[in-house]
């Protein structure tokens, strides 16, 4: 009887939930088979740059197959969380059109690492779906390789007869080439063949023929690859020393077999999100499952991208990827903020609501997801508002370019913002087509993917060459590959001679005794001697080179931490070790070496070598430090991100992108009491060597997104007070034992590097001591010189200077000796900031009385006399310094019975203004002449006209800046051509 989908009742079987679906399979896997559960990698693979997201249940076992690792466990089973959003496997653009492809999906797996082989993984997968799923044989078809000529392989008989040998009738085993039945992990590397289970939907009679044509109705169910022989780079085939099995089963997709739907968007996978969605947006029609032209609106469409786009975000923010540093993550955000506001009219929140209802379904199987909701909301709402101030931000300019070409209305401005900047290079060069190149050019240099690009040629009528543009990105990475490749010649010929690598495993040996750490010293051999990059077979005294030695306790630079100084002791010279370098694991000290007797350095010549040990201890200190800012960083603002950090013997630094609230001084202060508490209680910092396998299975892990860890002895720091985890890490760098070692923790410096990056500075030990001493002092210094403005108010000049001098030994920088905590700093500079108003507001009280009292002053004891005997004033009013407004009206009216010129200067601009009595004026003088051809003329500033005054009595200089540097000399010759012209004209 054909399968009717009106037929299925609405109500899911108890036993056919998706939450027991999943945990019969582990049930059986590892209870009644003996499997080993190991818990989902997260979504970015910690091991593996080649691909963006784990998207397949093999991911984490990738290097056991290589044979790069050895397994922990020979037999496991999972349920792995996959993303397929961009490659060979992208079905981000076509999620929602149809019922069963995703972004996020999970992948049911059991796999065998050189334990059981063909006939076990067959026997266990068919009594999994006969016996345990009830499914009905007559509803499943098996297929397998049927060989491949070319390859030399045969037919694999073998497993034909496993399944044979099952139950399975011959009508129902259905042999396939090398395209749907062997499989490859790439172009070279372990292979094999695999055997594939589909389910029909429909029930019919027997459907062999239609296997594999892609029907919606006639899907593969589970694939069982048999990893048994390694793909040659000359593309030939040979044995694998061990055979393993590979297995994946599509959860969603078995969900919906067991649960009787054709989509799996009707499963209880996604009809909770679904109806959350119809729930949190009342206004919105129900939904009802529509595809194709039937759904003419697209709205069920945007019902099922939504729910599973929901789930990919969730999966996702709980793993630690961040969006800033994952461009298709950040695109799935901003599809779900523009569904969510034009599609189900929810300006905000909806996606952090539905998060909720992801969590609540999948937190029991991925706990990382309810251990991280606070982080996930963070994220969420940080994303929305960059999308809402981008959206305000680049929408108008998007609408003006929109009016030249309607056809842009199918881009999203929000998906691809680099739109824009993309569209105005095309408008200029107007290429009759986007060929390999320029596409390539929009892909680099604008951020463009092939689909937006093909969107933008369609809207631009030109032809995209997207064969063009696969070849322009393998060149690309084929040259990425050869700059990987290329070595120095100095490197080429210390492998030519097979010369050892350096043994640099004394870097982390050290003894503390008491409260003392002891560096042990240890006798080395010179192999070789590099010299501009040339290897020598001795060097000079005073000649900077480099030494290749046999072994080494230096640490090289890495992991942000800068290597070790010190030096190698010889018989009659010394080498002062100032940097060291690796070199593909060949460890160069380089320096200079010091001889009082011209002595010359040869090949294997032997002597001591000791690091630095306070530089390494200071090295310490800080890095042990920058583990516990960031801990606490995290503990302090929720949702955080290392960037980059750097650590050297005089200071550390981390820039961390925040989403959420800036880090404010308040900040400051908690993180640094927080810090110095955990220092003062004295708690173990244990390092430990682990492989991947453990540290997948490790919680609360601090990791830099995007880094590639090891597989096998990954370095974890750990600060654990009793039970109470404060910092866990991975790191290769060097670390104290204890956080008293520490001494003190200060933040000296934070800058602001973006929107969501702060970078931060921060010194240890006797560093943050003097820092703290530094601030105690100057904010007394700032105390007292508050208390002394009161008395020194009529001396701007002093004020202002020593205004000045405190400020600039505050914001003294990283690499400057006087060093203060930044929280200290902030204050101070705010106390300064209001004594500066403070002064400036004392002037404004008394600024009638000292301008009066300056110009009864000039009046009382400096007014000069003409060759014609006659009084006048030239000044400059020096209490002008200190005003934000002169009132040089008011100057002038002190005077009114001589001509006056007062000049002043303020905030770098000058301004003058001159009076004349009307029995004064002459044919050759009044206040214009005067001004214009005087102090104007100087300054090179314009008369202004004092309205409804004559201008022959009254005139000013209009306003004019004035370079401190220059105000002197210009103030001088200003009052002197002014003297020289009232001299020979009054």
């Amino acid at each position: 009887m054909a399968f009717n989908v009106g037929n299925v009742s609405k109500h899911i079987n108890p036993d056919r939930t998706a939450r027991i679906i999943r945990q019969k399979f582990m049930d059986y896997f590892v209870k009644d088979c003996g499997h080993q559960y190991v818990r989902s990698s997260p979504i970015v693979p910690f091991c593996d740059p080649t691909v963006a997201f784990v998207n397949a249940g093999m991911n984490q076992f990738k290097n056991i197959f290589t044979g790069n690792r050895n397994p922990k466990y020979r037999k496991v089973a999972n349920s792995q969380k996959c993303v397929r959003v961009g490659g060979k496997h992208n079905d981000l653009n076509i999620v929602g059109t149809d019922g069963y492809h995703h972004t996020f999906f999970e992948m049911l797996g059991n796999w065998s690492f050189g334990d059981y082989f063909k006939v076990e993984a067959c026997e266990m997968a068919w009594k999994m779906l006969v016996d345990v799923y009830k499914l009905p044989c007559s509803r499943l078809y098996v297929t397998y390789f049927k060989g491949d000529d070319k390859l030399g392989l045969e037919e694999d008989i073998e497993t034909k007869e496993i399944w044979r040998s099952l139950g399975v009738t011959m009508d129902r085993i259905i042999p396939f080439g090398i395209r749907d039945n062997f499989w490859e992990m790439g172009d070279i590397g372990p292979c094999g063949p695999c055997t594939e289970i589909h389910y029909d939907h429909t029930g019919c009679l027997n459907r062999a023929q239609l296997v594999n044509k892609g029907l919606f109705d006639l899907t593969e169910l589970w694939n069982i690859v048999f990893i048994q022989y390694y793909r040659n780079i000359d593309g030939t085939i040979s044995l694998l020393p061990s055979k393993h099995v590979d297995t994946g089963m599509g959860f969603e997709r078995l969900t919906a077999v067991l649960q009787n739907k054709i989509s799996n968007y009707d499963t209880d996978n996604f009809s909770y999100l679904i109806k959350a969605i119809e729930t949190n947006c009342a206004n919105i029609k129900k939904y009802e499952g529509k595809y194709g032209e039937q759904d003419w609106n697209n709205l069920d469409t945007s019902f099922r991208t939504l729910a599973d786009h929901s789930r990919m975000v969730t999966a996702c923010l709980a793993d630690g990827v961040i969006p800033e540093q994952n461009q298709k993550l950040r695109r799935i955000l901003r599809k779900c903020f523009s569904l969510s506001e034009n599609v189900f009219q929810k300006e905000r929140g909806l996606l952090k609501e539905l998060s909720n209802y992801v969590v609540d379904n999948l937190g029991h199987v991925y706990v990382e997801m309810e251990k991280n909701i606070s982080q996930i909301h963070q994220i969420i709402d940080y994303e929305e508002e960059v999308y809402r101030d981008l959206k305000n931000n680049a929408r108008s300019e998007w609408e003006k370019l929109l009016k030249d070409n309607k056809q842009l209305k199918s881009l999203d401005i929000l998906d691809a913002p680099s739109l824009i900047p993309a569209y105005k290079d095309l408008q200029k060069i107007k290429p009759s087509k986007i060929c390999g190149e320029l596409a390539f050019k929009l892909y680099d240099t604008f951020g463009l993917d092939s689909y937006t690009i093909e969107k933008l040629a369609i809207a631009l009528d030109i032809p995209f060459d997207t064969k063009g543009l696969d070849s322009e990105l393998k060149k690309a990475k084929h040259k990425i590959k050869q700059q990987v490749i290329i070595k120095s010649s100095v490197l080429e010929e210390l492998e030519k001679e097979c010369i050892p690598k350096t043994d640099d495993s004394f870097k982390y040996n050290f003894e503390k005794v008491v409260d003392d750490y002891k560096f042990e010293n240890i006798a080395v051999k010179v192999l070789k001697i590099v010299h501009h990059d040339e290897l020598v077979k001795q060097i000079g005294p005073n000649t900077f080179c480099g030494l290749l030695l046999d072994k080494t306790n230096f640490y090289c630079e890495s992991g942000g931490q800068i290597s070790d100084k010190g030096k190698i002791e010889f018989d009659k010279a010394i080498f002062e070790v100032i940097e060291v370098e690796n070199l593909n694991n060949y460890v160069l000290h380089k320096g200079f070496l010091t001889s009082k007797s011209g002595y010359n350095l040869c090949l294997n010549s032997t002597g001591m070598l000791s690091i630095d040990q306070e530089n390494r201890l200071d090295i310490m200190r800080n890095h042990s430090a920058i583990h516990l800012l960031n801990s606490a960083l995290k503990v302090l603002k929720g949702a955080t991100c290392q960037k980059s950090s750097k650590v050297t013997g005089n200071f550390f630094n981390l820039d961390v992108s925040i989403f959420g609230p800036k880090l404010n001084n308040d900040d400051i202060q908690q993180l640094e009491k927080r810090i110095n508490d955990i220092i003062c209680e004295k708690i173990p910092v244990t390092t430990k060597e682990i492989d991947i396998q453990t540290f997948l299975e490790l919680d609360d892990v601090i990791t830099v997104p995007g880094e590639i860890y090891p597989e096998e002895k990954i370095r974890l720091i750990e600060i654990k007070h009793g039970k109470n985890l404060i910092s866990r890490e991975p790191c290769c760098g060097t670390h104290v034992s204890n956080t008293g070692d520490i001494g003190n923790f200060s933040i000296i410096k934070m800058k602001s590097l973006g929107r969501s990056t702060v970078s931060l500075h921060g010194v240890t030990g006797k560093k943050s001591e003097l820092a703290v001493k530094n601030g105690y002092e100057i904010t007394d210094e700032i105390k007292r010189f508050q208390k002394s403005i009161a008395e020194n108010i009529d001396k701007p000049d002093v004020l202002d200077m020593a205004v000045a001098t405190l400020r600039s030994k505050i914001t003294s920088d990283i690499g400057d000796s006087y060093l203060i905590p930044v929280n200290v700093k902030q204050k101070c500079l705010e106390e300064l900031n209001a004594i500066s108003k403070q002064i400036k507001n004392i002037a404004k009280v008394t600024l009638n009385d000292f301008v009066d009292m300056e110009m009864q002053n000039v009046l009382d004891s400096k007014v000069q006399v003409s060759k014609s005997n006659k009084k006048y004033i030239i000044h400059y009013l020096r209490i002008s310094m200190i005003l934000e407004n002169v009132p040089l009206q008011r100057a002038t009216k002190v005077c009114k019975h001589i001509p006056v010129m007062v000049i002043s200067y303020t905030d770098n601009t000058v301004q003058a203004r001159c009076c004349v009595p009307k029995e004064f004026c002459n044919d050759n003088f009044s206040a214009d002449k005067w001004m214009e051809n005087t102090v104007a003329s100087v300054f090179r500033s314009p008369l202004m006209v004092v309205k409804g005054q004559n201008e022959k009595l009254i005139c000013n200089m209009k306003s004019k800046r004035i370079n401190i540097q220059d105000w002197d000399l210009l103030l001088k010759k200003s009052m002197d051509t002014a003297k020289d012209f009232i001299e020979n004209n009054l």
